[in-house]
C-alpha cells in the first residue's frame, strides 16, 4: 500500500515560519544615511584636493621643461616669463631675482622639496597624507598604501639624488601616483557621501588650477605671438594643452594648426572630456547634489546654488560671447564661483 505523506496545513504552520516578527522586520528597515562627521568630512576633501594638485604642479614643471628642450633657446625675457608663470598659477610670490643661480634650476627645486613653499610637492603630499591618516578607517588599504608610497618617496634619502639624476622620471611618478590614487578611489571605495567628498574637491581643484592655466599662459603667449614663428608658436599651445593634459584629446577634434581660440574653447567648453572646465563644473555640481540629497533632501545648500548656475552658464556659453567680455575676466569669475562654492561647502559640512 502506498504511504501517504502527510501535508501541512495552514493551521499547522506557525507565525514564525510564514512570516518575520514584527521585532525581527524591523532590523530589515534601511535607515537614511547620516551625515559624515564635519571632521571625516573635511579630511576627506582636502586628502582628495591634495592629490589632484600634486599632479598638476608635477604635469606643469615637467612640460615647462620639456618646452624648453623642444624649442632651444628662447628670448630671455620669454623664458623667465615661461618659468614665473608657475609661480603665478600656483599662486606664489615670485623667487628672489638677484640670486645669482639661473631661475630654470632654482624653481624646479622650490616646487618640489621646499618646506617652505606651501605649494611644494613635499608639502602637498605631507598634507594629503596627514588627512588620509586621519580618516585611515574611512578609505581603502589599496588608497592608503598608495598614498604612502608617493609619501616616503618624496622623504626617502636619495629623493634628492633621484630627482637631479631625472626630474622628469621623479616628475612622472608623482603623476602616474595621483592619477593610480584616483583610480582606487573609483574602484575600492563605496561612492556615498565620503566618495562624494573626494570627487568634489578633485573637481573643484582641477577647474582652478586650469582656469589659471590658461589665464597666465594665454597672456603670455599673445603678447609674444608676432615674434613667433607658426612651429614655433603650435609648440607653445601645445605645451598649454599638455599642461592639463589634453593634447591628444584635441587633436581628435581639431586637425591642423594651434589656432589659441580653438585651445581656449576646448578647455573650457568641451562637454565630454574631464579636463575641462565645463565637465569638471557638471561632476562638481552632481557630487555636491547628492551629499546634499543624502544629508538634507529638501533643501538647496549653497554650494549646490553656485555651481549650479555656473553649471547652467557654461552649457550655453559660447566663445565669441565670451571673448566680448575678455577672456580673463571670465575665467576670474569662474575661479570666484569656485571659491565660493568650495567656502560654501566648509560653512555646510565642515564646520561643526
Amino acid at each position: 500500500m502506498d504511504s501517504i505523506i502527510p501535508t501541512a496545513t495552514p493551521a499547522t504552520l506557525t507565525p514564525a515560519a510564514s512570516t518575520p516578527s514584527l521585532e525581527a522586520s524591523k532590523f530589515y528597515v534601511s535607515r537614511p544615511p547620516r551625515p559624515m562627521l564635519a571632521r571625516d568630512a573635511d579630511s576627506m576633501y582636502w586628502m582628495s584636493r591634495y592629490v589632484e594638485r600634486a599632479e598638476h604642479i608635477a604635469r606643469i614643471l615637467l612640460v615647462n621643461s620639456s618646452l624648453l628642450t623642444d624649442v632651444g633657446d628662447l628670448a630671455p625675457a620669454l623664458q623667465i616669463r615661461q618659468w614665473q608663470s608657475v609661480t603665478t598659477i600656483m599662486h606664489l610670490k615670485d623667487l628672489d631675482e638677484n640670486d645669482p643661480q639661473p631661475l630654470e634650476h632654482r624653481l624646479p627645486f622650490y616646487m618640489t622639496f621646499s618646506k617652505e613653499n606651501p605649494n611644494s610637492l613635499f608639502n602637498v603630499l605631507t598634507r594629503a597624507r596627514e588627512n588620509a591618516r586621519a580618516i585611515r578607517e574611512n578609505i581603502s588599504t589599496e588608497m592608503w598604501e598608495n598614498l604612502n608610497t608617493l609619501y616616503w618617496a618624496m622623504q626617502a634619502d636619495d629623493a634628492q639624488t633621484r630627482f637631479i639624476d631625472a626630474p622628469d622620471d621623479f616628475y612622472r611618478m608623482i603623476m602616474n601616483g595621483s592619477l593610480l590614487f584616483q583610480g582606487l578611489t573609483d574602484q575600492t571605495l563605496a561612492h556615498d557621501q565620503a566618495w562624494n567628498f573626494t570627487q568634489v574637491a578633485k573637481y573643484l581643484e582641477r577647474i582652478d588650477v586650469t582656469c589659471r592655466v590658461i589665464e597666465t599662459k594665454f597672456s603670455i603667449l599673445r603678447a609674444a605671438e608676432r615674434f613667433l614663428e607658426t612651429p614655433l608658436r603650435n609648440i607653445h599651445w601645445m605645451a598649454v594643452l599638455r599642461t592639463c593634459c589634453s593634447i591628444e584629446s584635441y587633436r581628435r577634434h581639431h586637425i591642423g594648426d594651434m589656432d589659441p581660440l580653438r585651445v581656449a574653447s576646448f578647455l573650457l567648453l568641451e562637454k565630454s572630456f574631464p579636463r575641462s572646465v565645463r565637465y569638471s563644473v557638471r561632476l562638481a555640481h552632481e557630487s555636491v547634489s547628492a551629499i546634499r540629497s543624502e544629508v538634507n533632501s529638501r533643501n538647496i545648500d549653497p554650494a549646490e546654488r553656485v555651481l549650479g548656475r555656473l553649471d547652467a552658464q557654461l552649457e550655453y556659453a559660447e566663445m565669441a560671447e565670451i571673448l566680448e567680455g575678455g577672456l580673463p575676466a571670465y575665467l576670474q569669475k569662474i575661479q570666484s564661483d569656485i571659491g565660493l562654492a568650495a567656502m560654501a561647502l566648509h560653512k555646510a559640512y565642515f564646520m561643526h
